[in-house]
């Protein structure tokens, strides 16, 4: 089988829950062998991944001839200049990963359309796992895996508060009065919530926030797609009150700690009592020794609802200036297959996006597990990250400013978000 791997070495690809920090973008050959090579299929994606050799191998056994070259080009923000640096120069790859950018490359025609695969499992795939590879109803990367968020909790903790862990928060007001309580129960030996704080590359913080903005149908944007940032949206204020509130729960310094390993350990530690946690968190947490960890939905404000966004919500694309535009479609189209879908879980931890194939994985997980499933088979408000289109690692800055004036200042909160809002007016 004629397979090659080629680890660059100035491209580091770290998939952790779908956010991590960014390596610097770096310069592409253009006269590297493989981009010559009429019977070299080039991906851009994970190597070293169980699943690959799946699905490495049944396209392998139908294309004998063809040459296949997988490689790491970043994650994020790296990811997304490098491809951007291919297609300028005439040599992008046939298949590329990402999760939070397609979108930018679609409205440019630099993305195949790929209707015509997502049709024949179009009913069973959850509509939001492409939602952030749509454009003018049109969609163009095959999602591969998901995560979703859960509501996280140490009994350990709950329990030498005095609290019931059996009855965890379902309100936000009953989240704050608990976390309240086991701050001054724990008198600074544990502390009521995990709140990451937006500092560093990571969108960790940016991600959770936007579950509680989504309750209230209050997410940053202008715009129905969630191109356009509207930092001065003032249905999101209150999302801004009760994050100020329960930053006065959280272990000092954990807000500026941008090491999101230690800040999310903190809970596994029995340092914390709640957080938002990402469906990868079931098998971290018992890695972590924390056998008291339990699931539930997360709290919702009493006149909002239930709402969810997907992380860790991988998809792959194909360039349309690729060498070989119908072998990527074939490439792709194996990602959603039943053979590949079932092998998600097992092989890699994360949840296949095949409504059929989470249903009957969910009589045979574990509690935990399947809380995850219960978000993404019933959950009717999954949404994804917004994809700025004009400036967005500007834009991200701006807006991580403004959430740090939010949790770190007691500055009028309407002001701190016009003040945001004019600085994106400045940049257009």
């Amino acid at each position: 089988m004629k397979i090659k791997k080629l680890i660059m070495a100035a491209f580091m690809l770290v998939i952790m829950g779908g956010y991590q920090s960014q390596a610097a973008p770096a310069a592409l050959s253009a006269d590297t062998a493989w981009q010559q090579d009429d019977n070299t299929f080039v991906i851009w994606g994970p190597s070293g991944l169980e699943l690959d050799a799946y699905i490495t191998l049944t396209f392998q056994e139908r294309h004998p001839e063809i040459n296949i070259v997988i490689t790491d080009q970043g994650w994020d923000e790296s990811l997304r200049q490098n491809l951007q640096n291919a297609i300028l120069m005439g040599s992008p790859p046939d298949v590329v990963i990402g999760e939070n950018y397609f979108r930018a490359f679609a409205a440019e025609g630099k993305l195949l359309p790929l209707d015509d695969i997502l049709a024949k499992y179009e009913d069973d795939i959850i509509p939001a796992t492409y939602e952030g590879a749509t454009y003018d109803g049109v969609v163009y990367a095959i999602p591969m895996f998901t995560g979703v968020f859960a509501f996280e909790r140490n009994c350990l903790v709950i329990e030498a508060a005095g609290l019931d862990c059996d009855n965890p928060p379902q309100y936000w007001d009953e989240l704050l009065t608990e976390a309240a309580a086991i701050r001054d129960v724990g008198a600074g030996d544990y502390f009521g919530y995990t709140l990451q704080g937006p500092g560093g590359t990571a969108v960790g913080s940016a991600f959770r926030i936007a579950v509680y903005q989504a309750q209230l149908d209050a997410l940053p944007c202008a715009n129905e797609a969630c191109t356009i940032p509207d930092f001065n949206n003032p249905d999101v204020i209150p999302v801004y009150e009760m994050l100020r509130q329960i930053t006065a729960y959280t272990p000092p310094g954990l807000i500026d700690n941008t090491n999101e390993t230690q800040v999310y350990e903190a809970l596994f530690r029995g340092i914390s009592a709640f957080q938002i946690a990402g469906s990868w968190h079931v098998g971290w947490a018992e890695s972590a020794g924390c056998d008291t960890c339990r699931y539930s939905s997360i709290p919702v404000p009493r006149e909002g609802h239930s709402a969810n966004l997907l992380v860790g919500n991988v998809l792959y694309a194909a360039p349309s200036g690729g060498r070989h535009p119908e072998l990527a479609k074939e490439w792709l189209e194996i990602l959603i297959t039943t053979g590949a879908q079932e092998r998600v879980f097992t092989e890699l931890g994360r949840l296949p996006v095949r409504r059929s194939v989470l249903s009957s994985i969910q009589e045979s997980v574990d509690p935990a597990t399947a809380t995850f499933i219960d978000e993404l088979l019933y959950n009717e408000n999954l949404t994804v990250l917004p994809q700025w289109e004009d400036h967005p690692k500007e834009t991200w800055a701006i807006y991580n400013e403004l959430l740090t004036a939010i949790l770190k200042t007691d500055r009028p909160i309407p002001e701190i978000m016009a003040e945001a809002q004019a600085a994106i007016e400045a940049l257009r």
